[in-house]
């Protein structure tokens, strides 16, 4: 799932200056009544240049429950598709995989996916025709379950809130709902965003790499960055802490079974975890100088919609580039190279009844 906003920074920083004017906007924000409710605000802003840090929580983890603070871990939705992305493009740079691979080449002998019938546009078939870099890019056409099945994803998973999903489960969900028969394009014809995408790459890197995703996540980037507050929910054995409650509307989703979410949306992290991961992505220790070329050569999208690399979203403000990506819940992680400058955030609701962007404008004023 996503939850695309413009993100925005402006410089120059004087130590972070008017952090008390920055904290009180913070905390007028902060509301446990409204049917929209933001419990908890997490925000972190590095300047790598000046070696500047303004990291803190405000709120509580939910009406009622202790105060957040700025370590707290939450959802990242799916932020967890730079992860993936990275992956993908580090197996490219060991020759276990090409960007223009077909798809199938790696996916055929998973039966439950009858990879054939995947893409049916206008009665024929395209599957077979996807790369793995239309699905990194969001270029396949697919459908997505979230945004073209959304009352009918909805109902079902408020029936069975507990339930456990498997990527094959989420797979026979998309056949169920037909999705197959609903594609938006033909492959590269077109940009829709689409977590079924991001299923298919994660079950490429299971193929090629012999283990588990969550198992390839660990040992690739969680371990090496010494990310100790990141975890595969639902898919690694659950670490004892208290998440941020995190809404959609006023539906609690921390008390809901996100597994669907895998691939495309299941990690927990925190700011700082954050922090660290795409400060390292952008210093070359993930993947090298080539691969992150074409991770941000971004391309025009929808109208209004922020351009798209390989998992990666391209956002600007005042002649600043950023390079990240969003997450459902209201989460963001995202780096300026020109500024080096990095941001992560947690708003705890998907839906809040304030502009994020004019949130973050009016927070990066105060830090002027």
């Amino acid at each position: 799932m996503k939850f695309c906003m413009c993100l925005i920074f402006l410089t120059p920083f004087i130590s972070f200056g008017q952090n008390v004017s920055v904290d009180s906007f913070i905390k007028s924000n902060i509301n446990h009544e409204s049917e929209n409710p933001v419990h908890s605000i997490l925000l972190y802003v590095e300047d790598l240049v000046d070696n500047n840090i303004y990291n803190k929580g405000f709120g509580k983890l939910d009406q009622g429950l202790q105060n957040a603070s700025k370590n707290d871990p939450f959802r990242i939705a799916s932020s967890t598709k730079l992860f993936v992305a990275t992956i993908i493009l580090q197996l490219a740079e060991e020759g276990k995989l090409n960007l223009n691979d077909k798809a199938f080449h790696h996916l055929k002998n998973i039966d439950y996916l009858h990879f054939n019938d995947l893409h049916i546009y206008k009665k024929k078939r395209y599957a077979k025709e996807i790369t793995i870099e239309q699905l990194l890019a969001h270029r396949s056409g697919l459908a997505d379950i979230f945004s073209d099945r959304e009352q009918r994803f909805f109902s079902l998973l408020l029936e069975n809130p507990t339930r456990q999903f498997s990527p094959r489960a989420v797979v026979e969900l998309y056949y169920q709902f037909e999705l197959n028969k609903n594609p938006h394009f033909k492959p590269s014809k077109g940009w829709y965003y689409s977590d079924m995408n991001y299923v298919l790459l994660g079950l490429i890197i299971e193929q090629i790499e012999q283990v588990t995703l969550s198992e390839s996540i660990r040992r690739r980037i969680l371990t090496p960055l010494e990310m100790s507050d990141t975890f595969f929910e639902f898919y690694e054995p659950q670490q004892q802490t208290s998440l941020i409650n995190q809404y959609v509307g006023n539906i609690n989703f921390t008390k809901i079974n996100t597994s669907f979410d895998w691939s495309g949306g299941g990690l927990v992290s925190t700011n700082k975890d954050l922090a660290t991961f795409i400060t390292s992505l952008f210093n070359l220790q993930l993947i090298n100088e080539r691969s992150l070329k074409r991770m941000v050569d971004v391309k025009f999208t929808n109208e209004q919609e922020n351009r798209y690399g390989l998992g990666i979203y391209e956002s600007e403000y005042n002649g600043n580039t950023y390079f990240g990506h969003y997450g459902f819940y209201g989460t963001y992680v995202g780096y300026c190279p020109e500024t080096k400058t990095v941001i992560s955030y947690s708003i705890s609701q998907a839906t809040p009844i304030f502009n994020v962007y004019q949130f973050i404008n009016k927070i990066f004023k105060l830090m002027e």
